[in-house]
């Protein structure tokens, strides 16, 4: 069974990174047409993924980055959630040493309890919040 060590991944050169985010951004046209907001881009604060490390502890190896899906209108300056276009997002979940996502809101069944926030979405999106 995989374990995972926490160097996972690897480090590319900024031409490599562009070779693999240009073919996607060219797919703009095709996810207009059928009614989606395009996303390029994401952004996560180190802060948080500190606060997820720091809440796990040594638990936390990684991160595993999932792809998501929510209603969004992209018509402002910032987002609105529940209505407009379909949107493509990334949820960020902290990962143990065994592979497995740590979730524990799930299996603790307390409906009434406040969930403690254990993953990370929701970043400012390019186009909208972009640098150069």
């Amino acid at each position: 069974m995989y374990k995972p060590t926490g160097y996972e991944g690897e480090l590319i050169t900024a031409s490599r990174a562009q070779e693999l985010t240009e073919p996607y951004q060219k797919r703009e046209r095709d996810l207009e047409c059928r009614k989606n907001n395009l996303v390029h881009a994401e952004f996560f604060g180190l802060h948080l993924f500190k606060k997820l490390i720091d809440q796990y502890g040594d638990r936390c190896v990684g991160f595993r980055v999932y792809y998501g899906l929510r209603t969004e209108d992209h018509s402002g300056s910032r987002p609105v959630f529940g209505s407009g276009r379909d949107t493509s997002r990334l949820v960020i979940i902290p990962v143990d040493s065994e592979g497995d996502d740590i979730l524990t809101e799930t299996k603790l069944g307390l409906k009434d309890m406040a969930a403690p926030a254990e993953a990370m979405a929701g970043g400012p999106i390019c186009p909208h919040v972009c640098g150069k």
